[in-house]
């Protein structure tokens, strides 16, 4: 079986879009063919020329065209999609969020055009299957661009278990405890919720430090840390390279994932892959990740009480932790890249019958 890969492999980036964009290739090269086409990306893996993949694609070389982005007209990728119905090639579209919803939990004022939406629905009709990380998504890409259930298939995102899990490198992180949180800065990912949190359990934990892992709105959350009078809890440590985000997890007490709205949180797999123990907020794609109170705890979406309630039950619970961690690591083991391309072979498979 050969597939054709597009994407977008700049795993510097982060989240679910870069890391199935990087990982999930090479995972399958171990049991289907793969030939890489790279869009506009600063780091390329398994380049090829558009020039060559078309005169492949004109021999049928291809059994499948993978699309880990919306296909564009700026880079041929749409032509691409459009080109394999002719030729009958069988097509796989992931879509990683809707941008509707991540705008009204940012509270952008800014819509997302109808052309935008059109083009994409468009996509998901030319497409043979649409790929999504969660049910939550499933439900909302079924809903937004009016598409039949069945077309829409879950397969979650993976984790580099061996970069988390084997992973013995350390910094010093302040604090007792030292609360992390890795991602974008933002109010979509609930960052002032957790400020506000660490600022009502500030005086039942005075030794505690509170890690910002991450680029985005650092100034506003800086703001809010000094009207809060908490400025001295909170570290900002600015964006990492993902080859030092490993020893951030593994020197943390608790990771604390507080998000409005999310499709998956592929962080929460790095953390259970470092054994830290986890809280994160009670919303449906975190559900499908966290089971509250055997390997994590989830706490009531946008309630600063709770959340505050839950660090203070957590932190205090040492064994707890270390229960939730062991769990974790066991869970987490489904969600190996290896795993997860096993599944995307059974979808290419099926397209092929």
């Amino acid at each position: 079986m050969n597939i054709l890969y597009y994407g977008e492999p700049n795993i510097a980036r982060g989240g679910g879009v870069g890391s199935v964009a990087y990982y999930l290739p090479k995972a399958l090269r171990k049991k289907v063919g793969v030939t890489y086409l790279s869009g506009i990306a600063s780091n390329r893996t398994f380049p090829e020329t558009y020039l060559n993949v078309f005169g492949k694609f004109v021999k049928k070389e291809f059994d499948i065209i993978h699309f880990n982005a919306d296909p564009s007209w700026k880079n041929g990728s749409a032509a691409l999609l459009r080109f394999a119905k002719l030729r009958q090639a069988r097509t796989v579209l992931n879509i990683h969020g809707i941008p509707q919803l991540e705008r009204k939990a940012e509270q952008w004022h800014e819509s997302v055009s109808f052309i935008d939406w059109l083009s994409t629905l468009s996509y998901c009709n030319l497409a043979d299957r649409i790929v999504v990380n969660s049910e939550f998504m499933r439900n909302n890409v079924v809903t937004w661009y009016r598409l039949n259930r069945d077309k829409v298939v879950v397969i979650p995102n993976g984790v580099n278990l061996k970069m988390f899990t084997e992973s013995n490198d350390r910094i010093v992180l302040d604090g007792d405890p030292s609360i992390l949180y890795v991602g974008h800065l933002s109010r979509l990912k609930g960052v002032d919720i957790l400020i506000r949190a660490i600022s009502k359990l500030s005086s039942d934990l005075p030794n505690v430090k509170l890690h910002l892992v991450g680029n985005g709105n650092a100034p506003i959350f800086a703001a809010l840390s000094k009207k809060e009078g908490i400025e001295k809890y909170v570290i900002f440590h600015d964006w990492a390279k993902p080859s030092k985000i490993p020893s951030y997890y593994k020197s943390a007490d608790i990771c604390v994932f507080p998000s409005r709205h999310e499709g998956f949180g592929i962080v929460i797999l790095e953390a259970m892959a470092s054994g830290i123990p986890v809280i994160a907020s009670d919303i449906p794609s975190f559900r499908e990740i966290v089971s509250d109170g055997i390997d994590g705890r989830l706490f009531k979406s946008q309630d600063v009480d709770d959340l505050s309630k839950e660090v203070i039950a957590l932190y205090r619970d040492p064994y707890l932790r270390r229960e939730f961690g062991r769990n974790a690591l066991e869970k987490v083991k489904k969600y190996s890249w290896e795993k997860i391309a096993e599944k995307y072979i059974s979808l290419y498979e099926y397209l092929c019958k």
